[in-house]
């Protein structure tokens, strides 16, 4: 699977996100490949705080963009007390090569809103040269 190295990190507020992704060979249809992503989130800040949403971006090598802007995780609108961590995994799909960037919605424990970065990902598969040239 993978290993904590393997991890991106980003860290706003004492909130600290790390993310991962792999190609999911078994999940490739058709003419896209599918990658599997995970994401770690952290309270090492003083408060609670609520997980409300995220905005994830994925920007393909011809420069094609598309945005998904959700409430939640999966359903759920986690609170993270100080020291707990909330873990997510999603796919995302794309024909090409591309980047996976965005950002987290969290609320601290005032109610004050921030959007902490997810790290980028670069989204990458083996044959997408061949794809390209095409």
């Amino acid at each position: 699977m993978y290993s904590t190295q393997d991890f991106e990190t980003t860290q706003q507020a004492g909130i600290v996100i790390s993310a991962y992704n792999e190609l999911l060979q078994e999940k490739v249809a058709g003419d896209e490949f599918c990658w599997g992503f995970y994401l770690r989130i952290e309270n090492n800040s003083h408060s609670k705080i609520s997980l409300l949403g995220k905005n994830i971006s994925i920007t393909d090598i011809k420069g094609r963009s598309i945005s998904l802007n959700t409430e939640g995780f999966g359903g759920q609108l986690p609170e993270l007390e100080p020291g707990e961590v909330f873990e997510f995994e999603d796919y995302a799909t794309s024909k090409f090569s591309a980047v996976l960037y965005g950002s987290c919605k969290i609320a601290d424990s005032s109610h004050k809103v921030m959007d902490v970065e997810i790290p980028m990902q670069s989204l990458i598969a083996n044959d997408n040269l061949q794809r390209i040239l095409n």
